[in-house]
């Protein structure tokens, strides 16, 4: 399903949230995001945990997601 919605939406990447606070959501993801990456789709992972926002890190998920976007030929603009 996720790699029909990649095809019709045209996705250039795929961010997936792993949420530690929530198994039923996180359930098959990691099986999803081997799917997608086998498909060549670029694909990011970042953690999190929807009950407990004390366990987000921003400033680790902010560099992943920095990363993530240069990688796809995307900056940051200058504010």
């Amino acid at each position: 399903m996720m790699l029909r919605i990649v095809k019709e939406w045209q996705v250039d990447g795929v961010m997936l949230h792993l949420n530690r606070g929530c198994e039923g959501l996180s359930l098959g993801i990691m099986e999803n995001r081997g799917g997608i990456a086998k498909a060549g789709v670029p694909i990011m992972t970042f953690e999190g945990n929807m009950g407990d926002e004390r366990e987000f890190d921003e400033v680790r998920v902010q560099a992943r997601v920095d990363a993530f976007m240069e990688q796809l030929g995307l900056r940051r603009q200058a504010a």
